[in-house]
């Protein structure tokens, strides 16, 4: 008893101590016009809690000790910390957060003063990410910074990846790649793996003032991406979202009645019989009044169900497969913290994605933990420790590929889904997907990374960063078996990938090509890895004379090795389905081992000096080793110069200065030098050969065959990249409105290209060297506006605007060919990268007569045959008479001419966002301003590119896909369709490609605006009881992908595809929309 007594008293006279140790503070908290700022919150550092000014900004804190800091924070204003000391009232003034001259940028192995870079770089918050239903950073990334192009042709797939390049084609990729360094934390990473929610601030480094002190590593820019510390005092952060998916832009299928009747139109046309006769269009239309229960019945024989052109049912073919919605979730969990010691951060992140397949089972799923410590030993030693595990799954049907999205479009809406017997008919694809195999890519990241800092004295640090990535990619596919009933009782086997011939081979990269045939049942898996490592170590020193000279000095030394290995094996010979293994046994494997290795060393230094704030120079030196070329061409030296004036700081500026409130008014330039040593193959200067299976059985053994090498350049060495560029920043009326313009010429010279062509009796193509030269031109404009009116709103609205040309200025190309093999892009010297050659159309014959007197006049025998009323008159441009398009080449081009181009041009985005009180939104816009595309394919048998069926509706007799888009085709009156004689846009319907050559009437706009993301929040006001628990809470609705407003025909603009894809353009995944709710906390 008496013990209890002794506890009781002592808590007492500890409770009643730390009462009386305890402080009271009172204050007013004003705006930067001296009224009251009510709601603005005023906390403890360190600790938790806090309150929020009242009604007449005033606000009373019970502080621990005199030692204790308050930190006062408002939406639109900079924060304050202030010390307690000895006060005990406090009158505060906000400045608004737009007044900050001392706002930096990231830069390689350090920062800058913003008003005092001399490079082209732009640093932009998690703002842009913050709260929008996207699967992965780049994505958020796409128009936020001008001059960083990401580009998505493929469509919304699962995991897709997306094209980034900054400012522009670096390099026409034979042999090298142009895209940007991504760094996470110093380290290159890959920015769609990592957890948007972890990401501080991204930095773009887009000129050579900018990237050249990572050498011959960024030759075409970085992406600097730095991840959230902990801070003092505990913090737990909660985010997540549910997400609903909508398919946007799919094709509108006709009816199996109208389908039909096109088909017809299609094959007379052509100078073919109708394809549906008078009984089969009575059975669909009777189907479609519903007086047939099926689409199909037994042939006469019993032994098959009736399908394509003989089946009669009415199958829309997107409504089959897109769901209406799919959902989706995202969670992410955070704790921060420390004190004068130790800080630290810690993460977790899960996102759960479904596909819009129906009978696909898809999914995505990425598993996300990150740490990082960090330790202060004194004054003088730090250390900071960062882990993050990345976990990828990405789950979808075997058949999943290019051919299901060919094979979609051409499903004919006769087709039936389901058979009498209750079976899904063979065709439907619909067993494919369910029970046709699996396909799963995994991949698990590992990143370590360690910083140890040492300050000797003041101004001079040295740095060690240790830095490790390790890659673990296993994935596996299986095809099984499918058979269908048919009407006699028999079962029959039918291929798992429809259309395609069967194949078991390896492809020359070492990925295998798997096509089964009916009643072959196959299994593949493999196995990658890859260890990266990273040391860098470097110094710098910084200094201030007499106030007006500032000075740095930077010296280091960066070394990288990389090595990967990839195991794939394959067997047609499965034993269990349900659980495939490769069976060691079997005589049908394949087998592939690829391995790699690289190393890089580079010296690299920069001074940057300050004249009084007003002039500013910068120069940077690096020099690199690169294991990629012979002995002889592995070093080089990549310098780079820029300089800026502040002419704002001038005096006989100051009269303008104060009457603008001008902030800055900075003229910059730059010029420098890099090596580009990102070869395609990581030996390109060794001779290259690989064994493959051959036809000819030995011993009972099938002999391999191993062909000539290819030749090979031992001269190969670095590409060289000049960058010249000049700009102009400015921020006036107190850094409300900040404006930026830049324009720049990148010059890649030698670059890899193909030699002088080789005897045809060699049998080989001539190696790459290094012999062709590319100019790509362009400029970049940003403007911002944030303000505030009163103590309640506050707004902003920011602008970019990019653009660029790229001309190849040298190259070999002894026949100047406009088309590469199989319709990739051809090169010549003076080619503007994404030229698009074709033909051009004078109109559409009205009647024969019409078009008789056009070939009279120019012969189009080359382009087809049986011309008539309704078809195409194209134009002789050259005046011989007919209508071709000569050798195709640049000095013999026909009736060719430049009609288009591809590349996206004027690409911009605009952001309006505001707030009042505790309520926000924000609208972000982005577009393309000029695009050209022609939806082509390779006609293999004619060897020349042709419209897509996806476009035209026909590419051949039975390659036929046919939207409501092309019923806007001649038709003579008298037609069950109607007449369309007057303006139609395509001419009459054929299935040969008279009509549908490569022309300027149907090349499309796909220029665009889309609302890419919307979103509406309301935050928890600090006012409240539940503040006391909270430090913030917001509730919000975010759209992505809303509406698009676009000129583009039929395809979604970033759904289009390419002529070179597998089976041409406008076969991919379907975009989406995605709306979603979500919920912010912190504690």
């Amino acid at each position: 008893m008496n013990n209890k007594i002794i506890i009781l008293l002592a808590a007492l006279f500890i409770g009643f101590s730390t009462a009386l140790a305890q402080v009271t503070v009172s204050g007013v908290v004003v705006d930067e016009s001296d009224f009251a700022l009510p709601g603005a919150s005023v906390i403890v550092k360190g600790e938790k809690g806090g309150v929020a000014t009242d009604i007449d900004g005033k606000f009373t804190l019970s502080v621990p000790d005199e030692n204790s800091v308050i930190v006062i924070s408002f939406i639109g204003y900079t924060e304050q910390e202030i010390k307690v000391g000895d006060r005990r009232q406090f009158n505060i003034k906000m400045e608004p957060a737009t007044q900050m001259m001392d706002e930096v940028v990231i830069v390689g192995f350090g920062t800058q003063k913003k008003v005092n870079a001399t490079g082209a770089v732009k640093t932009i918050d998690n703002k842009v990410l913050e709260s929008r239903p996207i699967s992965n950073a780049v994505q958020g990334l796409q128009g936020a910074v001008a001059g960083l192009n990401i580009t998505n042709d493929q469509g919304g797939g699962l995991g897709q990846e997306m094209q980034i390049n900054i400012r522009g084609v670096g390099s026409i990729g034979e042999g090298s790649s142009s895209a940007p360094l991504v760094l996470i934390d110093g380290m290159e990473g890959d920015l769609s793996s990592i957890n948007p929610n972890d990401i501080e601030n991204i930095s773009v480094l887009k000129d050579a003032a900018a990237a050249s002190i990572y050498g011959s590593r960024a030759p075409f820019g970085v992406i600097l991406v730095t991840t959230k510390s902990g801070e003092r005092g505990l913090r737990i952060n909660y985010t997540g979202n549910v997400r609903f998916q909508q398919p946007i832009s799919v094709p509108d299928m006709v009816d199996s009645y109208t389908y039909a009747l096109m088909v017809n139109d299609a094959f007379t046309n052509a100078g073919s019989a109708p394809v549906f006769g008078q009984s089969l269009l009575n059975k669909i239309l009777a189907f479609q009044r519903g007086e047939l229960a099926y689409g199909t019945e037994p042939s006469q024989n019993g032994s098959e169900w009736l399908g394509g052109d003989n089946s009669f049912a009415n199958t829309d073919w997107y409504d089959v497969f897109l769901k209406d919605v799919s959902v989706s979730h995202e969670h992410n969990l955070s704790v921060s913290g420390g004190g004068d010691k130790i800080t630290y951060y810690f993460s977790g992140n899960y996102l759960g994605q479904t596909g819009l397949f129906n009978y696909s089972d898809e999914s995505f799923k990425r598993l996300a933990i990150n740490g990082k410590v960090g330790v202060k030993f004194n004054d003088y030693v730090s250390f900071n420790w960062s882990s993050r595990l990345v976990s990828t799954d990405n789950e979808k049907p075997s058949v999943m590929n290019a051919n299901f999205f060919h094979n979609i479009g051409r499903r004919h809406p006769t087709m039936p889904v389901t058979l009498p017997n209750g079976e899904y008919y063979s065709e439907s694809m619909i067993n494919n997907l369910q029970d046709g195999g699996r396909q799963g890519d995994r991949n698990l990241l590992l990143y370590n990374q360690a910083n140890l800092t040492v300050e000797p004295i003041k101004g001079w640090k040295i740095y060690v960063d240790l830095n490790s990535r390790i890659e673990n990619k296993t994935g596996d596919q299986n095809f099984n078996k499918l058979a269908q009933v048919m009407p006699d009782g028999h079962s029959e086997y039918y291929k798992v990938i429809n259309g395609v011939h069967p194949r078991f081979e390896t492809n020359a990269n070492g990925t295998f090509r798997i096509q089964p045939g009916p009643g072959e049942a196959t299994y593949m898996r493999y196995k990658g890895h890859v260890n990266y490592f990273q040391s860098n170590i470097y110094s710098d020193f910084e200094k201030t004379f007499n106030e007006k000279h500032y000075f740095k000095a930077l010296l280091g030394m960066q070394t990288e090795y990389y090595y990967n290995e990839t195991i794939r094996m394959a067997t047609k010979d499965v034993l269990l389905e349900d659980v495939p293994f490769i069976n060691p046994t079997s005589s049908s494997v394949l087998v592939a081992e690829d391995k790699g290795e690289w190393a890089n060393l580079g010296i690299f230094g920069r001074v940057n000096y300050t004249f009084d704030n007003r002039y500013m120079l910068e120069v940077n030196l690096r020099y690199d080793g690169a294991s990629r070329f012979p002995n002889d061409q592995r070093w080089a030296f990549f310098p780079s110069v820029s300089a800026g004036w502040n002419v704002a700081n001038e005096k006989f500026f100051t009269p303008i200065r104060d009457a603008i409130k001008l902030e800055y008014f900075k003229l910059r330039g730059s010029y420098g030098q890099l090596g580009n040593q990102n070869t395609t193959s990581f030996y390109p200067y060794y001779q290259q050969m690989a064994a493959t299976l051959g036809t000819v059985v030995l011993g009972g053994v099938q002999g391999s065959v191993l062909p000539v090498f290819d030749p090979y350049s031992a001269s190969l060495t670095w590409e060289t990249i000049e960058n010249a560029g000049a700009g102009v920043d400015i921020g006036m009326f107190s850094n409300r409105l900040n404006a930026s313009f830049d324009w720049y010429q990148r010059t890649t010279k030698d670059m890899i290209g193909p030699a002088l062509a080789l005897a045809a009796v060699y049998g080989a193509d001539a190696p790459r060297t290094n012999n062709a030269e590319l100019r790509t031109r362009g400029w970049e404009v940003e403007v911002s506006w944030r303000d505030r009116i009163g103590s309640d709103w506050s707004y902003g609205i920011s602008a970019s605007l990019s653009d660029y040309k790229s001309v190849v200025t040298k190259y070999q190309s002894p026949t100047g060919a406009l088309i590469g093999p199989s319709g990739t892009e051809a090169y010549y010297e003076g080619k503007e990268i994404g030229e698009i050659w074709g033909y051009r159309v004078k109109g559409i014959a009205k009647n024969d007569m019409e078009m008789q007197q056009h070939l009279a006049q120019a012969d189009q025998t080359s382009l087809g045959s049986k011309w008539g009323g309704g078809d195409l008159m194209y134009v002789d441009v050259n005046g011989d008479g007919k209508v071709d398009s000569g050798a195709g080449t640049i000095s013999d081009h026909g009736d060719w001419e430049k009609i288009g181009n591809s590349t996206p041009r004027f690409a911009y985005s605009f952001t309006l966002e505001g707030s009042w009180k505790f309520i926000d939104i924000r609208a972000y816009f982005q577009g393309i301003g000029k695009r050209d595309i022609f939806f082509s394919e390779w006609d293999a048998k004619n060897g020349r590119l042709v419209g897509a069926q996806t476009f035209f509706g026909f590419m051949a007799e039975y390659q036929r896909s046919l939207y409501t888009d092309h019923l806007d085709y001649f038709r003579y009156a008298g037609s069950p369709l109607g007449a369309n004689m007057d303006d139609p846009y395509f001419g009459r319907l054929r299935y040969d490609h008279n009509n549908t050559h490569v022309s300027d009437r149907f090349l499309q706009n796909a220029s665009y605006l889309r609302l890419k993301n919307l979103q509406i929040g309301f935050t928890l006001p600090k006012t409240t009881k539940l503040s006391k628990y909270i430090d913030h809470a917001r509730l919000y609705v975010s759209g992505e992908n809303l509406f698009t407003i676009t000129n583009l025909m039929i395809f979604d603009p970033e759904a289009v595809g390419k002529a070179t894809d597998e089976y041409g353009a406008g076969k991919v995944y379907p975009q989406y929309r995605t709306w979603s709710v979500g919920l912010e906390l912190t504690f």
